[in-house]
């Protein structure tokens, strides 16, 4: 039996066999495919970013209402409790600083997501 069973024929009317065409295309199918899969692991790896910086702010204490696009501190005290806190790192007092551990800053988006903020701190 013949193994070449699909013919195709193209516009200009050249003939291709399915057993031709497969290796010639294949690897550019395969690259698409692992390109796409590659740019889902990069996505999903962000995602875990973004929900783990989230999680780690909302699980804090924020004991004021946070203003959309205003930067925030994060901190960790002697205690290992955290706090979200209007106060820059530099603006606490010498015993204060010996307390808490700066974690970041942070700033709240309008889907109220928490985003990393570079600052002259970090």
């Amino acid at each position: 039996m013949h193994n070449k069973i699909i013919k195709i024929d193209d516009i200009e009317g050249k003939v291709y066999e399915l057993e031709e065409w497969k290796p010639s295309h294949t690897h550019h199918c395969k690259k698409y495919f692992d390109e796409k899969l590659r740019d889902l692991q990069l996505q999903y790896e962000n995602l875990l970013d973004e929900f783990t910086t989230n999680k780690l702010i909302y699980d804090s204490q924020i004991t004021f209402k946070p203003i959309i696009g205003k930067s925030y501190y994060l901190y960790k005290d002697v205690s290992g409790k955290k706090f979200l806190s209007l106060i820059e790192p530099e603006e606490w007092g010498a015993n204060d600083k010996k307390k808490l551990s700066y974690l970041g800053s942070y700033k709240q988006d309008v889907n109220l997501k928490w985003t990393p903020v570079k600052t002259e701190h970090e």
